[in-house]
């Protein structure tokens, strides 16, 4: 097992993302010279954006090829006391614990993590935006409020 650290993005801890196969994932992020070191010797894919600069993706999915359900990875803040409900945002500051594994499918190999403990060193709380923030120079519309809405032909 292999510990790396740096700055989370997209973290789905808490509860699975579902948007392919469902797994709990987190994209570590900014890796400096040390940690991207470790992440070439579990060989693993190393990615860059220019936001993200150098990072990996690591997941464990919610069920095994045998069927069988995976455990949640633990979520701890910095004192090692577990995090249930909170839910970590981007750019927050994270250990990730992780194994790696080798597999084929379909013609292609390669090697992945299979994500085991997250340790928050700073959170940024994710905070989900249900409206939208006003613009003071965005459009403005010449109806007034509460007036009547215009009704659909029937």
């Amino acid at each position: 097992m292999s510990v790396i650290n740096g700055t989370a993005y997209w973290a789905s801890l808490q509860s699975p993302n579902t948007k392919f196969e469902p797994s709990w994932q987190i994209e570590v992020c900014n890796l400096d010279a040390e940690n991207k070191a470790i992440a070439e010797k579990d060989n693993l894919t190393i990615k860059y954006d220019d936001v993200k600069g150098d990072y990996v993706s690591i997941k464990r999915k919610v069920k095994r090829k045998d069927g069988n359900l995976n455990t949640a990875p633990e979520v701890l803040d910095a004192q090692k006391r577990t995090m249930m409900s909170t839910l970590v945002g981007n750019g927050s500051k994270v250990n990730v614990l992780y194994s790696t594994f080798e597999w084929k499918y379909a013609g292609k190999q390669g090697v992945s993590a299979d994500l085991k403990k997250v340790q928050v060193v700073e959170l940024i709380p994710y905070e989900e935006k249900e409206d939208f923030d006003e613009i003071p120079d965005g459009y403005t519309s010449a109806d007034e409020a509460g007036a009547e809405k215009i009704p659909f032909a029937s």
